[in-house]
């Protein structure tokens, strides 16, 4: 890896003071790299739960065990929603209606 200039470090200093006041939320969604971790673990470990219980429900059907094919379901799919959970909030936002009057309205002429 390369060290940056001082000329680059003051620069980027100021445009995280530029983005701290221009759009806090932002700023403090982008600082914190220690939420980013956690989601995906919880997502792994939802995910493992899911094969786990799929595998559950597999044995269930093959030994033919009605209670442990249905314990296998809860936890298959109670692994399936804590893989999603978290998922909502990765995706972007639609960018809501502009302020301009003629924003998306065909141009006449």
């Amino acid at each position: 890896m390369v060290a940056l200039t001082d000329h680059e470090k003051r620069a980027l200093e100021e445009i995280a003071v530029n983005l701290e006041r221009d759009d806090p939320r932002l700023a403090s969604k982008l600082g914190s790299g220690a939420q980013q971790p956690a989601a995906s673990q919880h997502t792994v470990a939802g995910i493992f739960a899911a094969i786990v219980g799929c595998l559950v429900l597999l044995v269930a059907i093959a030994v033919q065990a009605m209670l442990l094919g249905a314990i296998g379901f809860i936890i298959m799919g109670a692994g399936a929603y804590a893989a999603t959970l978290r998922l909502g909030r990765l995706r972007l936002r639609r960018p809501g209606p502009s302020s301009s009057p003629s924003a998306g309205q065909p141009e006449h002429g």
